[in-house]
């Protein structure tokens, strides 16, 4: 399951769009057909820059025995197009990491549970809530801290998974990501790992996001 984590915890870079809160999201993350958790990406301009907290939980189970669970919490702060800090824990399935990751002068120094060092020129958080991933060459997995070569290839208008028209890019690296666009706005994502597909889909209705936070917790 640990490939789960960099489409994850995974999900960025460039100049960050002045209507920081139309970048919000919530999705419900399906496994065959059945919901297992949820992310959630919360975007707003803060006097110290553009703060982005994002929180991912997941949880698998047979009956009432829970067979794998996962808890991600991660903060990024932006000042234009410069990550200013990244810090974050994570739970996989018992499993600690973090990354705590600060910028000094023009490097973005990181500190974290698989990569200890300066960032390359370029890399971007793994967090997928800007579209400008889709031109990096390397991200930085906020899980870990882990340095990701990746290329993005253009696909075109489809569905995404809530189904709505948006335009889709597929991300490959470690694992092969699909990524849908609404604008400047993530709004969906799917990959197979393993021969199981996890997707996401975009949801609004803040009773069914009630429902599963209940479940979850």
């Amino acid at each position: 399951m640990r490939t789960w984590i960099f489409a994850l915890a995974t999900l960025v870079a460039g100049i960050v769009p002045s209507a920081a809160s139309n970048l919000d999201a919530k999705f419900l993350i399906e496994r065959k057909g059945k919901v297992i958790g949820y992310h959630m990406v919360d975007v707003e301009e803060t006097d110290f820059g553009t703060r982005v907290d994002t929180r991912i939980e997941m949880k698998v189970g047979l009956g009432p025995v829970t067979l794998f669970r996962y808890d991600h919490e991660a903060t990024e702060i932006w000042r234009g197009d410069d990550v200013i800090s990244i810090v974050s824990k994570t739970d996989n399935n018992g499993k600690k990491s973090f990354v705590d990751a600060k910028r000094y002068q023009n490097a973005l120094m990181i500190e974290g549970a698989e990569y200890k060092g300066a960032a390359p020129e370029g890399a971007v958080p793994s967090s997928y809530w800007n579209k400008d991933i889709v031109a990096a060459e390397a991200l930085i997995n906020t899980e870990t801290g882990e340095i990701i070569d990746v290329e993005t290839a253009k696909i075109g208008e489809t569905r995404a998974p809530n189904d709505q028209s948006a335009h889709q890019y597929r991300v490959t690296g470690t694992v092969a990501l699909n990524l849908w666009y609404d604008g400047e706005r993530w709004v969906g994502s799917n990959f197979t790992i393993d021969g199981e597909e996890l997707t996401y889909v975009l949801v609004n209705d803040e009773r069914e996001f009630a429902a599963l936070e209940r479940f979850l917790n």
